[in-house]
């Protein structure tokens, strides 16, 4: 290849990336910004609730009976099909029992009463979860952020051909040169999780909904839903089993638990469905998670146990690899994204790689608006539209969900519409930091403020907390709320951070050259 060639190849490349970075930037920002949450949501959701406030109890050790069996035994309660959720599944404390017809009954194991349940009074974790994929724009924000997905895969992949083909000098110590630096080499080092996170995402967004043409043709016209191909294959319907209308008194509940431990050891029972309760032809399946075999189980491939509820003998002993091939692939895409089972170490880590790779993005950003803002040097103040509205995204999304954290214990749990007020606030609240960005001509000065901002909303969610929750920082440590006390010193400790951050910036452009100079 000729010099001109090889040079027109590397010019044709940058602009590429470039084009498509900048159009897909501050989406994927906004993607990784609340998958940090999405991460840590099993923990924000137990966190979020007054009534999950209470020591996890030892599975084991639960007197399960004498909660259940009142509750199934009640006339009025349904015999066939009742569900219950053991303590510790997704890291909630509470006992759950449930079924399609009624409300859910949800007791603290610890002193087997009758809790309340928040479900529908307190979402934070999940809105942050939703706001991850694009959830509240419907369909349009699937399909949008699936394919802002598949646009940093060919960004990821254009990169480290970039990186192998154009030999770039790390030696500069500007602000460009270390825009460049910094964007590259955390790519590049951090290129094969960050990859795998944006793949399954894709897969999981654009996937389901861009299966639609395939479904229709696959199933001869009857219809466009995957999701009714793939029901029979992921979640194959049970075989009725027919009641016999008798009145046969049932094994208690715990004994069924340690025959199905003793059975499968391997197995962290989460479910319990009981099939045709009070009657000869009673079920009893414990399903759960084998920590043994990650990647393979969790999601739709559940190792369970089936016993006779009459007499607890064994029915079924469904292993891991006893599914079909394609569900247990499935369950290694999501579990790659969805992290199913991991401990909170393992969290935290996925978490902070993703926050970095969070700052690679800013990175990248930055270095455009400095390219830009070069060519105003010296003569205009610059005024950008685009770095307006990336300091209004990137930055100001930080106190906004500050905020939000603030007013989950800040707004009463018995105000009418609060779940809509909360995410109202929310939204206007992020609106406003855009208007602000604007109406400061300073955009050093804006990101400070947003720092500092957030810094104080982020530090003060654990003090109000405490002072409405009823339980300090040393109560939660004392009665063993280690989760609980666990989300509380990491807001705290976010929020120094983000104060530190607006304390050591720079104000304005001259102090910003100074700063990346000496420091960066």
């Amino acid at each position: 290849m000729s010099d001109n060639s090889s040079k027109l190849l590397k010019q044709r490349l940058q602009r590429v990336h470039v084009s498509v970075g900048i159009s897909a930037s501050l989406f994927m920002y906004i993607a990784v910004f609340f998958g940090i949450f999405a991460i840590l949501l099993p923990y924000i959701q137990t966190w979020e609730k007054p009534s999950r406030h209470f020591e996890f109890a030892n599975i084991k050790n639960i007197d399960y009976s004498s909660m259940i069996d009142p509750i199934i035994s009640n006339e009025d309660f349904p015999k066939n099909n009742i569900n219950i959720t053991l303590p510790g599944y997704h890291n909630d404390p509470a006992l759950i029992i449930s079924h399609e017809f009624v409300e859910p009954i949800v007791f603290n194991p610890n002193t087997k009463k009758i809790i309340e349940n928040e479900e529908h009074i307190s979402e934070l974790a999940w809105f942050l979860n939703s706001m991850h994929y694009g959830r509240p724009l419907k369909t349009f924000g699937y399909v949008l952020f699936g394919f802002v997905a598949v646009a940093v895969m060919f960004l990821i992949i254009g990169g480290l051909i970039q990186v192998t083909l154009i030999k770039y000098k790390d030696k500069g110590k500007n602000q460009q040169s270390k825009f460049s630096f910094w964007h590259r080499k955390i790519f590049t080092w951090l290129f094969v999780p960050f990859i795998i996170v944006t793949l399954t995402g894709a897969l999981m967004n654009i996937g389901y909904f861009g299966s639609a043409p395939m479904a229709y043709i696959s199933s001869k016209g009857e219809t466009a839903n995957i999701g009714v191909l793939l029901r029979p294959v992921l979640n194959p319907e049970a075989k009725q089993i027919h009641r016999k209308n008798d009145n046969i008194k049932m094994l208690p509940i715990n004994e069924l638990i340690k025959k199905a431990q003793q059975i499968n050891p391997n197995i962290n029972f989460q479910k319990i469905l009981l099939i045709n309760w009070k009657d000869s032809s009673a079920q009893v399946e414990l399903s759960g998670y084998n920590p043994k075999m990650p990647f393979l189980n969790g999601v739709f491939n559940k190792p369970k146990v089936v016993l006779s509820g009459v007499d607890g003998s064994l029915i079924q002993n469904v292993k891991v690899l006893d599914k079909h091939w394609s569900v247990i692939f499935v369950d290694i895409m999501y579990f790659l994204h969805l992290l199913f089972g991991v401990d909170i170490f393992t969290r935290v880590l996925i978490a902070l790689l993703m926050l970095v790779c969070a700052v690679a993005i800013g990175f990248g950003v930055m270095l455009w608006l400095e390219k830009k803002a070069k060519k105003f040097e010296g003569t205009i103040i610059f005024y950008h539209w685009m770095g307006k509205l990336s300091l209004a995204v990137m930055i100001g999304v930080i106190p906004a969900t500050g905020f939000i954290f603030l007013l989950q214990w800040l707004l009463p749990f018995d105000l009418e519409n609060r779940l809509l007020i909360q995410k109202g606030l929310f939204f206007t609240f992020w609106l406003a930091t855009l208007t602000w960005s604007f109406y400061r001509i300073s955009s050093y000065k804006v990101a400070k403020e947003f720092f500092a901002l957030g810094g104080i909303f982020f530090i003060l969610t654990p003090i109000f907390h405490g002072i409405f929750s009823g339980f300090t920082p040393i109560q939660l440590y004392k009665q063993n709320m280690h989760i609980i006390l666990n989300v509380d010193i990491g807001l705290f400790l976010f929020g120094l951070v983000l104060l530190l951050l607006s304390y050591k910036l720079p104000k304005d452009r001259i102090e910003a050259k100074k700063f990346f100079k000496a420091k960066i």
